[in-house]
Protein backbone atom coordinates (compact mmCIF):
# COMPACT_ATOMS: atom_id res chain seq x y z
CA UNK A 1 0.00 0.00 0.00
CA UNK A 2 3.12 2.41 0.06
CA UNK A 3 2.35 3.16 -3.34
CA UNK A 4 -0.72 4.63 -2.52
CA UNK A 5 -0.05 8.16 -2.14
CA UNK A 6 -0.43 9.69 1.22
CA UNK A 7 -3.17 12.72 0.64
CA UNK A 8 -2.75 14.26 4.40
CA UNK A 9 -0.63 16.89 5.32
CA UNK A 10 2.53 15.65 6.76
CA UNK A 11 3.43 17.45 9.85
CA UNK A 12 0.51 16.14 11.71
CA UNK A 13 0.16 13.05 10.60
CA UNK A 14 0.17 10.63 14.29
CA UNK A 15 -0.46 7.46 11.92
CA UNK A 16 0.96 5.85 8.87
CA UNK A 17 -1.49 5.75 5.66
CA UNK A 18 0.23 2.15 4.58
CA UNK A 19 -0.65 0.96 8.13
CA UNK A 20 -4.14 2.69 8.26
CA UNK A 21 -5.41 1.42 4.44
CA UNK A 22 -4.30 -2.36 5.74
CA UNK A 23 -5.72 -2.49 8.66
CA UNK A 24 -9.22 -1.07 7.10
CA UNK A 25 -8.47 -4.11 4.82
CA UNK A 26 -8.17 -6.71 7.29
CA UNK A 27 -11.08 -5.66 8.84
CA UNK A 28 -13.07 -5.95 6.03
CA UNK A 29 -11.83 -8.85 4.98
CA UNK A 30 -12.63 -9.89 8.46
CA UNK A 31 -16.47 -9.38 7.21
CA UNK A 32 -16.79 -5.92 8.66
CA UNK A 33 -19.21 -3.82 6.51
CA UNK A 34 -18.07 -0.37 8.03
CA UNK A 35 -14.65 1.59 8.83
CA UNK A 36 -15.81 2.15 12.56
CA UNK A 37 -16.25 -1.70 12.49
CA UNK A 38 -13.30 -2.59 10.55
CA UNK A 39 -11.04 -0.32 13.01
CA UNK A 40 -13.26 -1.75 15.97
CA UNK A 41 -12.07 -5.33 14.68
CA UNK A 42 -8.61 -4.04 14.48
CA UNK A 43 -8.22 -2.78 17.82
CA UNK A 44 -9.71 -6.43 19.15
CA UNK A 45 -6.59 -7.98 17.33
CA UNK A 46 -3.55 -5.27 17.67
CA UNK A 47 -1.33 -7.71 18.98
CA UNK A 48 -1.95 -9.96 16.50
CA UNK A 49 -1.62 -7.15 13.83
CA UNK A 50 1.55 -5.77 14.87
CA UNK A 51 3.22 -9.14 14.35
CA UNK A 52 3.02 -7.80 10.51
CA UNK A 53 3.16 -3.46 10.99
CA UNK A 54 4.63 -1.54 13.33
CA UNK A 55 1.25 0.25 14.63
CA UNK A 56 3.56 2.44 17.11
CA UNK A 57 0.39 4.56 17.60
CA UNK A 58 -2.22 2.10 17.50
CA UNK A 59 -5.40 1.54 15.48
CA UNK A 60 -6.48 5.54 14.30
CA UNK A 61 -9.80 6.80 14.71
CA UNK A 62 -12.50 6.14 12.45
CA UNK A 63 -12.40 10.49 11.38
CA UNK A 64 -8.65 9.77 10.49
CA UNK A 65 -9.03 6.60 8.49
CA UNK A 66 -12.12 9.11 6.58
CA UNK A 67 -10.10 11.53 5.75
CA UNK A 68 -7.18 9.49 4.73
CA UNK A 69 -9.61 7.94 2.64
CA UNK A 70 -11.55 10.94 1.05
CA UNK A 71 -8.27 11.96 -0.48
CA UNK A 72 -7.01 8.68 -1.81
CA UNK A 73 -7.21 7.90 -5.28
CA UNK A 74 -9.59 5.23 -5.10
CA UNK A 75 -8.24 3.69 -8.15
CA UNK A 76 -5.10 3.62 -7.36
CA UNK A 77 -5.36 2.02 -4.19
CA UNK A 78 -7.61 -0.51 -6.16
CA UNK A 79 -4.87 -1.39 -8.33
CA UNK A 80 -2.67 -1.93 -5.50
CA UNK A 81 -5.37 -4.49 -4.09
CA UNK A 82 -5.58 -6.49 -6.64
CA UNK A 83 -1.86 -6.92 -6.95
CA UNK A 84 -1.42 -7.77 -3.84
CA UNK A 85 -3.93 -10.14 -3.65
CA UNK A 86 -2.60 -11.51 -6.88
CA UNK A 87 -0.17 -12.64 -4.65
CA UNK A 88 -2.06 -14.38 -2.34
CA UNK A 89 -4.76 -16.11 -4.85
CA UNK A 90 -3.51 -17.09 -8.46
CA UNK A 91 -5.51 -16.97 -10.71
CA UNK A 92 -3.01 -19.01 -12.94
CA UNK A 93 -4.90 -21.78 -14.68
CA UNK A 94 -8.31 -21.52 -13.44
CA UNK A 95 -11.58 -20.59 -14.96
CA UNK A 96 -12.22 -17.10 -14.69
CA UNK A 97 -15.63 -15.79 -15.45
CA UNK A 98 -15.93 -12.22 -16.22
CA UNK A 99 -19.19 -10.16 -16.53
CA UNK A 100 -20.44 -6.93 -15.69
CA UNK A 101 -22.98 -6.32 -13.05
CA UNK A 102 -25.12 -3.84 -11.65
CA UNK A 103 -25.12 -2.72 -7.96
CA UNK A 104 -28.86 -2.35 -7.75
CA UNK A 105 -29.50 -2.75 -3.86
CA UNK A 106 -26.82 1.07 -4.51
CA UNK A 107 -29.32 2.70 -6.89
CA UNK A 108 -31.56 5.01 -4.34
CA UNK A 109 -28.58 6.28 -3.58
CA UNK A 110 -26.93 7.30 -6.18
CA UNK A 111 -27.98 10.74 -8.80
CA UNK A 112 -30.38 9.70 -11.52
CA UNK A 113 -31.17 6.47 -9.66
CA UNK A 114 -28.88 4.81 -12.19
CA UNK A 115 -27.20 1.59 -10.58
CA UNK A 116 -23.35 1.47 -10.31
CA UNK A 117 -21.58 -0.80 -12.69
CA UNK A 118 -18.57 -3.03 -11.67
CA UNK A 119 -16.72 -5.14 -13.80
CA UNK A 120 -15.85 -8.70 -12.29
CA UNK A 121 -13.20 -11.49 -12.62
CA UNK A 122 -14.63 -14.87 -10.76
CA UNK A 123 -13.00 -17.57 -9.89
CA UNK A 124 -15.48 -19.79 -10.71
CA UNK A 125 -14.61 -22.69 -8.87
CA UNK A 126 -14.34 -20.63 -5.48
CA UNK A 127 -16.84 -18.20 -6.52
CA UNK A 128 -13.96 -15.31 -5.40
CA UNK A 129 -13.79 -11.89 -7.13
CA UNK A 130 -10.50 -11.96 -8.20
CA UNK A 131 -10.04 -8.54 -9.69
CA UNK A 132 -12.78 -5.82 -10.28
CA UNK A 133 -12.89 -2.71 -11.59
CA UNK A 134 -16.03 0.02 -12.03
CA UNK A 135 -17.82 0.93 -15.36
CA UNK A 136 -19.46 4.05 -16.05
CA UNK A 137 -22.22 1.85 -18.31
CA UNK A 138 -22.92 -1.03 -19.61
CA UNK A 139 -21.31 0.03 -22.79
CA UNK A 140 -17.61 0.41 -21.25
CA UNK A 141 -17.68 -3.43 -20.56
CA UNK A 142 -16.34 -4.36 -24.15
CA UNK A 143 -13.37 -1.48 -23.67
CA UNK A 144 -12.53 -2.50 -19.97
CA UNK A 145 -12.34 -6.22 -20.10
CA UNK A 146 -8.33 -6.19 -22.07
CA UNK A 147 -7.74 -3.73 -19.00
CA UNK A 148 -8.83 -5.96 -16.32
CA UNK A 149 -7.27 -8.79 -18.01
CA UNK A 150 -3.94 -7.01 -18.27
CA UNK A 151 -4.08 -7.33 -13.99
CA UNK A 152 -4.37 -11.02 -13.93
CA UNK A 153 -1.99 -13.62 -14.77
CA UNK A 154 -4.26 -15.81 -16.89
CA UNK A 155 -1.42 -18.34 -18.73
CA UNK A 156 -3.62 -21.64 -18.87
CA UNK A 157 -6.42 -19.81 -17.57
CA UNK A 158 -9.91 -20.51 -19.10
CA UNK A 159 -11.83 -17.26 -19.60
CA UNK A 160 -15.66 -17.00 -19.99
CA UNK A 161 -17.92 -14.20 -20.79
CA UNK A 162 -21.54 -13.54 -22.04
CA UNK A 163 -22.27 -12.27 -25.67
CA UNK A 164 -21.17 -8.68 -25.20
CA UNK A 165 -17.60 -10.22 -24.66
CA UNK A 166 -17.25 -12.10 -27.47
CA UNK A 167 -14.87 -9.78 -29.45
CA UNK A 168 -11.88 -9.97 -31.92
CA UNK A 169 -9.64 -7.47 -29.36
CA UNK A 170 -10.33 -9.44 -26.28
CA UNK A 171 -9.90 -12.99 -27.66
CA UNK A 172 -6.72 -11.66 -28.94
CA UNK A 173 -6.12 -10.52 -25.60
CA UNK A 174 -6.58 -13.59 -23.94
CA UNK A 175 -4.26 -15.20 -26.38
CA UNK A 176 -1.26 -12.87 -26.01
CA UNK A 177 -1.51 -13.52 -22.45
CA UNK A 178 -1.67 -17.56 -23.32
CA UNK A 179 -4.55 -17.54 -21.58
CA UNK A 180 -7.69 -19.85 -22.97
CA UNK A 181 -11.45 -18.77 -23.76
CA UNK A 182 -15.16 -20.34 -24.42
CA UNK A 183 -17.37 -16.86 -25.59
CA UNK A 184 -20.97 -17.02 -26.26
CA UNK A 185 -21.56 -15.94 -29.87
CA UNK A 186 -24.76 -14.75 -30.81
CA UNK A 187 -26.03 -14.03 -34.35
CA UNK A 188 -25.10 -10.24 -34.03
CA UNK A 189 -21.16 -12.15 -35.22
CA UNK A 190 -20.28 -11.99 -38.47
CA UNK A 191 -20.03 -15.10 -40.10
CA UNK A 192 -17.42 -16.81 -41.82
Amino acid sequence: MRAVPDPRCGRKTKHDHAEVLVCLVAGFLAGRTTIRRSLRWCEKHLEELREYLPLKNGIASPSTACRLLSGTDGELFALEFMEWAGEIVSTKGIHLAVDGKALRAAMEKVKNFRAPMVLNAVDAATGLVVAQMPLKNKDCEIKAIPGLLKLLDIQESIVTTDAIGTQTQIMEQILSQEGHFVLMVKKNQPQS
